[in-house]
């Protein structure tokens, strides 16, 4: 994936997912049949999931609340759909 920021580089991400037995099993198959980890296949689709989407490096106008109501939450996914 292309990058706006010539410095951007792979973070490591300790994270922790759900997946249903039948998709953990397909995932390692797939892992074992390209050689690689388990971990390395979610990275492999984690960024095919976002290849095409825009790069957005300028992150300083969103504003992430602590917290909201489920009103806002609602009011906020009204006001999008609306545009």
């Amino acid at each position: 994936m292309k990058s706006a920021n010539p410095e951007n580089e792979y973070i490591p991400l300790d994270l922790r997912i759900s997946v249903r037995r039948d998709t953990l099993r397909l995932i390692s198959e797939m892992a074992q049949d390209m050689g690689i980890s388990i971990n390395e296949v979610f990275s492999f689709l984690a960024e095919d999931s976002v290849v095409d989407l825009e790069l957005i490096e300028e992150l300083n106008e969103i504003e992430i609340p602590t917290k909201c109501s489920l009103e806002d939450l609602k009011n906020a996914l009204l006001r999008k759909k609306l545009c």
